[in-house]
């Protein structure tokens, strides 16, 4: 399925997420840059008061931004949108699935009324329990279609088709993900660890040259343990070694349940198989979201 074959509140919602992903990163990136700029400016002690005055104000002008954008992440809660708005977002997914497979609650023995009502049901209940995300949504997206013409299309095929069309752009397409995504964020966790790791040494040698040579004008220390320190915060909002573990646990236990899938031939077995797949999904979710507000 694609993008826009979704409600369009999963839609509205993954939009706003990853808006508002985007943003607070971006602050905190632009954050972390201003003040390892400003303990930059900082590496060399001017004799002269000239232009040891002007770089207090340019420095001071540096942190004057890195105060703002701090205020910034603290006043507009970008965080929370994020977290929310992925939740949102999934929870439509995963119902979606549902819907189309003729999964848990969607059986095939249904009146297209009773499945269209309970669906509809259901997807404002998501709406009301995430309701605070509702100034964050596109309204133009949100009006969009609660259930679309490919779910309905995908709906009707058999058994067997219905089987298949779930494997090939839910699990695989998921399994993909997991995996790239698991190898993506061990590169840059070994990245950010070793640029720690040379910032650190590079101070510790600047010490060492400040003890043998206390009247030089030249001080590195601020800079790269400013360096350091900023990597470090970096590497935990990211939490690449956190995701890297979550990523590959669901990548196997997808490939597991996948395993099992060539003795589905029924809808009772594909209901089963759906449930226990967006089962794992949504654990790796769970646990994702829950790394993300420690």
């Amino acid at each position: 399925m694609e993008f826009k074959d979704f409600p369009g509140l999963y839609q509205a919602s993954d939009e706003a997420s990853l808006s508002a992903q985007k943003n607070y990163k971006n602050i905190i990136a632009y954050d972390l840059i201003t003040m390892i700029i400003a303990s930059a400016l900082a590496i060399y002690n001017y004799q002269k008061v000239e232009p040891k005055l002007i770089v207090y104000v340019i420095s001071g002008i540096f942190l004057l931004i890195s105060f703002a954008l701090t205020l910034i992440i603290r006043t507009k809660k970008f965080e929370d949108v994020w977290y929310q708005g992925r939740a949102l977002a999934e929870s439509c997914k995963t119902l979606t699935w549902r819907f189309v497979t003729c999964s848990e609650s969607f059986e095939n023995d249904l009146t297209k009324q009773d499945v269209e009502d309970y669906f509809i049901s259901r997807v404002r209940e998501l709406s009301k329990e995430f309701k605070e995300l509702n100034d964050s949504l596109n309204a133009k997206i949100v009006v969009l279609p609660v259930i679309t013409d490919k779910m309905w299309e995908i709906r009707t095929l058999n058994t067997l088709e219905r089987k298949q069309y779930y494997i090939e752009n839910r699990i695989n397409d998921q399994k993909d993900w997991y995996a790239s995504k698991a190898e993506f964020n061990k590169k840059k966790y070994d990245n950010w660890f070793l640029l720690i790791i040379i910032s650190q040494f590079i101070a510790i040698i600047s010490v060492a040259f400040l003890i043998k040579y206390p009247e030089s004008n030249w001080n590195l220390v601020g800079l790269f343990t400013t360096i350091s320190a900023s990597a470090i915060s970096w590497l935990q909002l990211k939490q690449h070694q956190e995701l890297k573990q979550a990523y590959t646990t669901a990548a196997q236990e997808l490939n597991f349940i996948q395993a099992s899938f060539g003795n589905i031939n029924s809808d009772l077995e594909l209901a089963e198989f759906v449930l226990d797949s967006e089962n794992a999904i949504s654990r790796e979710h769970t646990l994702w979201l829950a790394q993300r507000r420690k």
